[in-house]
């Protein structure tokens, strides 16, 4: 009965009259006809590769974004963000820091460079492909040693289910519960003159590969290069350029035009059947014979061409996350509140990825082969490692961020510091240093000066 009465008030209702869309992004018509949509992660795998091609040939011959892997790497690395292990003991602390001083220089398996040339290269390969692909391997002692690769060596076309139920895509297999398990990687790069025939695809499993990418979107496992959202830009700024040039060089080497009363050929040159070859130099005046004149030309006005530059090395800039100041190395129109707004907010775009990236990516996968190595040399004992593995864990220190105002930024710290709202660890660890370092650097520099006798210039313990 219930049922019925409300069947019956459903169909007395009257029906909804049509409404417009409320949300503008979501209309149709002439305005949205050329808009497109990215739906998946598969529509970023599709095109990855051909991106990453495009902007490897960008960063290699286009000033602009040679100098934006520059920046990011100088930014992201520098020096190397380095290790301070947080076991309790001083004495193990001491150790293990010397035996990664020592391994830095051994962890490049083409001998190219240490471990922090390592993460500089990382760096370049996120920024340029979208990813970074590293193998670990072992050298004749036994230690650890880390291998760059082409990240197109992780190969794109094994995508299939598997009869585990689990799963490869794009060269990275997962098992059933959806965890990494191994990737596929080709020996070689196609084309490489030392690759000879193509060679299948190797399995390694995951816990010796080092993959690093940002991911954009849900169910995203490969990497997407920084310079998608520029690339276009960029290509067409640099045609530009070129003609600009171009022109420019053309209008400058015709000073005057020669005009005659016969039609004849203004220019002296090589007949090629209907075309005359002619070869213009800067500032030439010929000497002409009875019935020509010259009329000077004036150099074409390039219009608004200037402001056009302007405005799209900041679209690039804005695109790939640095300041316009660093792209175009113009400081001209900056202030001191204008670059400190634009380098904070640089720094902590740069931040994000040291720690996001590099150091859970990079830096603590190598850090840990590094502590297994020194367990099965007995340099750690195994008995300790294994009754706290934690103990044995890293911080890690990026490099330095230089001050803009020095003075002002030290007087600030030190009235943090004395208000206690800051601890000193805290405000060094900024620096890009370790606070036991510089607090046994400042001790050992008293002992030396009071054993010459030399007066201390500064009242280090005021802060204190």
């Amino acid at each position: 009965m219930i049922r019925a009465a409300l069947t019956r008030l459903f169909r007395a209702a009257p029906a909804p009259a049509p409404t417009a869309r409320s949300l503008d992004a979501a209309g149709g018509g002439r305005r949205w006809a050329d808009a497109r949509t990215v739906t998946s992660s598969g529509v970023v795998h599709q095109s990855a590769a051909t991106i990453g091609a495009r902007a490897a040939h960008f960063a290699l011959n286009d000033p602009r974004g040679a100098r934006i892997v520059e920046t990011l790497a100088a930014n992201v690395v520098g020096t190397g963000i380095k290790p301070r292990s947080v076991h309790p003991s001083e004495t193990v602390r001491a150790k293990l820091h010397r035996e990664w001083t020592a391994w830095t220089d051994r962890a490049d398996a083409e001998g190219r460079g240490d471990a922090y040339h390592l993460q500089a290269l990382a760096v370049r390969d996120l920024v340029t492909f979208g990813e970074a692909l590293f193998l670990f391997a072992t050298d004749a002692t036994g230690a650890p040693i880390l291998r760059r690769l082409h990240p197109e060596q992780l190969d794109r076309s094994i995508t299939r289910r598997l009869d585990s139920g689990a799963a490869v895509v794009q060269g990275v297999e997962f098992d059933a519960s959806g965890r990494i398990a191994a990737y596929h990687i080709r020996p070689a790069m196609p084309g490489d003159p030392l690759a000879g025939y193509a060679l299948a695809p190797v399995r390694v499993p995951a816990s010796d590969v080092l993959h690093l990418f940002r991911p954009l979107m849900p169910g995203q496992v490969r990497g997407l290069s920084w310079f998608a959202p520029v690339l276009l830009s960029a290509k067409e700024l640099d045609a530009l350029l070129d003609a600009m040039l171009v022109r420019a060089k053309v209008a400058a080497m015709h000073v005057g035009v020669i005009t005659t009363p016969d039609s004849a050929v203004s220019y002296d040159g090589d007949q090629n059947g209907a075309t005359l070859d002619v070869t213009l130099e800067p500032g030439a005046m010929p000497v002409l014979p009875p019935g020509r004149a010259i009329d000077f030309m004036d150099i074409p006005d390039q219009g608004g061409a200037s402001a056009l530059l302007v405005e799209t090395l900041r679209s690039i800039a804005v695109g790939t996350g640095v300041t316009y100041e660093q792209l175009s190395g113009d400081y001209s129109k900056v202030n001191y509140s204008s670059e400190r707004s634009a380098k904070l907010e640089f720094r902590r775009f740069v931040e994000g990825i040291q720690h996001h990236l590099m150091v859970f990516g990079f830096c603590r996968p190598a850090w840990n082969r590094f502590i297994r190595w020194q367990v099965l040399t007995g340099a750690v004992p195994a008995s300790a490692y294994l009754a706290d593995p934690s103990a044995f864990g890293a911080k890690w220190l990026p490099p330095a961020w230089p001050w803009v105002d020095p003075q002002n930024e030290a007087t600030a710290a030190e009235v943090a510091l004395r208000n206690n709202l800051r601890s000193r660890s805290e405000i060094i660890a900024e620096r890009g240093y370790d606070a036991e370092d510089v607090d046994a650097e400042i001790a050992a520099d008293r002992d030396r000066l009071a054993a010459l006798g030399i007066p201390a210039t500064t009242d280090t313990g005021a802060a204190t």
